[in-house]
């Protein structure tokens, strides 16, 4: 819990580079033989070799330097490498915030081994099942007790109280057994669940014949998926599933599970032998990826990376088809993707308010867009003059909801600090808004003033965001850092995202969050820099960046105590 002193001043303001996500490759050997994997295949060939530790050690420590928080060790499979158990415990050493072991759980028999690994830290185990069954595993793992192994492993490991995750890639072998893994969910206390589709790119060195004969077609796939949805969502809709790689159209009513790339993830391969040259792991599965002229006016083309280019040679484009919004409002009655279909809506919310047509001096500092949680928010205005505009389905319509409408319920969230008056003045406004802008879709108005007295009453409990955006403040007030402008904040998981950008699209952010040190919170300023041959340039106006959050009371007097 923050204190008001925390809130007011925000003051003393730690920096640090990045805060991306790393994968490390441990090498290729695998004890596996999947058949959509080219690390069995290197393994069988006998190709794959032990990759050195010091380099992974040394990988780790420039990994965490640079300011990544997570480290993900890949494979092959990683607990093969015999310095699995050092690689972890310089993580846990280095402050990872979170260490995640991919694995396949063969080795989760092995006595001792589990209890040996576990007792360097909590980890998360992202196991790798391959089938929504036992047959179907062992058919797509190609080893005949590759299961039930990872049964006895799953108990373990709850026992000894990890995370348990799974990730799975569905293929021609698997997909029908899909909606098996809603069991395996309930009975083996997984807490997340990705779903990938075969990347061509990843299979080795396969044949046409092969790769058609593991690749399906997404269409045919869908059914499936959407069967395995439903189900978790009848079980637990608050339980994490998503689905990666799978393009938006063929099942559009599922597209808030559906997911193509992710935070900045930066990954560590390796070749047989050793590590080699690390890669941007969104762009380069975006690279391996195009869009159809079909695509064109799709709403989901924002967010969708296109189709793998050797399943287009293999199956064609034909299913591939642009989703209207009218369609998706259609396919969507309870608004469970309102983050696309408020879209319009939003633009010309934020358009108005950047008008004044909801009274002078409120503007937009920050938009939070959270696909997964079906919900936008507006924070509006700077320091002692904030508010919280935010939009669900109609469905989710509380006691901080002004309007509802045939879309959505636009009400007050989260604290506010602007004075009473004007902030039943801009609730008003928005309700007046609301009925014009809508074109008397409103079916539901509620009175300003108790949502208000709401409002400013929870201003009194700790909000952790006040003091961010109050940050955040200082940064806009500046405009021009050197040659780089303003260029906006947002929200993202609790913390304020700030962009400063110039002339030649080069940019860098600053990412304010709260970081707890002994009794006493405090805010936190990670920078991440693109900024290809204006990297000297970028870090001067960060420097100024960091010492313009560092200005106030608590600031001056803590400045010395400060990274620079």
């Amino acid at each position: 819990m923050l204190s008001e002193r925390d809130r007011a001043e925000a003051g003393v303001v730690t920096a640090h580079q990045a805060g991306h996500d790393f994968e490390l490759q441990l090498g290729h050997l695998c004890n596996n033989r999947c058949v959509f994997c080219s690390s069995g295949q290197l393994t069988e060939l006998g190709i794959a070799r032990h990759i050195p530790l010091e380099p992974i050690l040394g990988a780790l420590e420039a990994a965490r330097a640079a300011g990544a928080r997570k480290v993900t060790f890949l494979g092959g499979e990683p607990t093969l490498h015999k310095g699995l158990p050092r690689a972890l415990a310089r993580s846990v050493e280095l402050g990872f915030e979170q260490v995640v072991i991919f694995t396949n759980g063969v080795l989760f028999p092995k006595p001792g081994f589990l209890e040996e690994l576990c007792g360097l830290g909590r980890f998360e185990w992202r196991v790798s099942i391959q089938g929504g069954d036992e047959a179907t595993h062992v058919a797509v793992t190609g080893r005949a007790d590759s299961f039930r192994r990872i049964v006895i492993g799953l108990a373990r490991l709850r026992a000894l109280g990890q995370r348990v995750t799974v990730n799975v890639c569905a293929n021609e072998l698997s997909h029908a057994s899909l909606p098996g893994y809603a069991s395996l969910i309930r009975e083996h206390g997984i807490s997340q669940l990705h779903v990938d589709v075969v990347r061509p790119a990843s299979t080795g060195e396969r044949s046409a014949d092969h790769l058609r004969a593991i690749l399906p077609r997404y269409v045919a796939m869908a059914p499936n998926v959407a069967a395995l949805l439903a189900s978790i969502d009848r079980d637990d809709p608050a339980f994490d599933v998503n689905v990666g790689n799978l393009p938006f159209c063929v099942l559009p009513e599922w597209g808030h599970r559906i997911h193509h790339g992710g935070d900045e993830t930066i990954t560590q391969p390796c070749d047989a032998t050793d590590l080699t040259a690390s890669v941007d792991k969104y762009a380069w599965h975006g690279s391996l990826r195009r869009h159809l002229p079909a695509c064109d006016g799709c709403v989901f083309l924002p967010d969708c990376a296109g189709v793998f280019s050797e399943y287009l040679e293999i199956h064609g484009g034909a299913e591939f088809a642009a989703v209207s919004r009218e369609r998706l409002l259609a396919l969507d009655p309870e608004r469970r993707q309102l983050v696309r279909l408020v879209e319009p809506w939003l633009g010309e919310l934020v358009a108005a308010i950047g008008a004044g047509a909801l009274g002078p001096g409120w503007r937009v500092d920050g938009v939070a867009r959270d696909t997964r949680a079906a919900s936008v928010e507006l924070r509006l205005g700077w320091a002692g003059r904030g508010a919280t505009l935010r939009v669900v389905p109609p469905g989710r319509a509380g006691p901080e909801t002004l309007v509802v409408t045939s879309l959505a319920a636009i009400g007050l969230g989260g604290a506010a600090t602007a004075p009473p008056a004007d902030l039943a003045a801009l609730c008003e406004a928005l309700v007046g808004w609301c009925v014009s802008a809508e074109g008397g879709d409103v079916v539901e108005q509620r009175a300003v003033a108790p949502v208000v007295a709401r409002a400013v009453a929870s201003a009194g409990r700790a909000d952790p965001a006040i003091g961010l955006w109050r940050l955040a403040a200082r940064l806009q007030a500046r405009r021009q850092l050197g040659e780089f402008a303003w260029a906006g904040a947002r929200a993202r998981e609790g913390r304020v995202v700030v962009t400063f950008r110039e002339a030649s699209r080069a940019e860098f952010d600053i990412e304010l969050r709260w970081v707890r040190r002994g009794a006493r919170a405090r805010p936190w300023a990670d920078f991440r820099i693109r900024a290809p041959g204006r990297e000297a340039a970028a870090e001067a106006a960060v420097l100024e960046a960091i010492g313009a959050l560092r200005e106030g009371g608590a600031g001056r007097a803590a400045a010395g105590r400060l990274l620079g």
